[in-house]
């Protein structure tokens, strides 16, 4: 019997491990004339992070992409609150830190654990509702593709983005995210098209102050923090990323 050469082996192995990770979830189609609020608790979620207890589903048609983030962990919320949320996309699906929205942005003074767990005990579900409301106003777009971030907000925008936090008795904290699918990706698309989506915190707990020091003493004490892994800090979300493919409903995308 002929035994399969090494040279072999590694290049069947290279080629199950780029199929492996070329793996996108299907985005769920959004019905003619509807935003995705008025059902989008009846969909499964695509895909549940379970170190910060965090799901996600994202529905597009021709001309929208609508994000939703859930979790039910007061933990994850506090980091949400303490040091902002960031959801990264990158167009063509290779996990890279291309355009972000960073909303709700870091809070001034952090909370600590009994703070924070307080501060949710002393809200009825519909004051709650109106906490996030009125605290959360305020949100990033970050295209590095231009060097840009603008400043925007919920109450008054003209970029084509909503986004909105609710509360019910179900969900803790649900974060919708609406925006022009031409805002990131400026080409023409098809429904074979991958994008990865990341999560993050918009800052890092207990930042080092690096002005005092060289270049390479920098560079040195940042490769040593990777090392330690992505979520080394229990104060800051588990950075994820996760690639997905648009959904079609019997026409092209244009």
């Amino acid at each position: 019997m002929l035994k399969p050469s090494p040279f072999l082996l590694l290049l069947s192995f290279c080629l199950l491990f780029s199929c492996a990770s070329s793996d996108s979830l299907v985005n769920y189609w959004t019905m003619e004339g509807k935003i995705p609020t008025d059902y989008f608790s009846e969909k499964p979620s695509l895909y549940y992070q379970s170190d910060d207890q965090i799901s996600i589903k994202i529905f597009n048609d021709e001309k929208y992409i609508d994000l939703f983030l859930e979790t039910n962990s007061p933990a994850t919320l506090r980091k949400i609150y303490n040091l902002g949320l960031s959801i990264w996309f990158d167009p063509n699906g290779r996990s890279k830190n291309i355009f972000a929205v960073n909303y709700p942005l870091p809070s001034d003074i952090p909370f600590t654990k009994n703070q924070f767990n307080f501060y949710l005990n002393k809200f009825t579900k519909i004051e709650f509702q109106e906490e996030l409301n009125d605290r959360f106003t305020h949100f990033e777009v970050i295209d590095t593709r231009l060097n840009e971030s603008l400043n925007l907000t919920n109450l008054d925008n003209n970029e084509g983005y909503i986004i909105n936090l609710r509360t019910s008795n179900q969900i803790l904290f649900s974060y919708h995210l609406r925006f022009p699918i031409k805002n990131i990706f400026p080409k023409s698309l098809s429904d074979k098209t991958i994008f990865s989506v990341g999560i993050a915190s918009v800052n890092e707990a207990n930042e080092e102050y690096y002005s005092a020091l060289s270049s390479k003493e920098v560079i040195r004490k940042r490769m040593k923090k990777l090392k330690a892994g992505n979520n080394q800090n229990p104060n800051e979300l588990a950075e994820w990323w996760v690639n997905f493919q648009f959904a079609k409903q019997n026409q092209n995308f244009k």
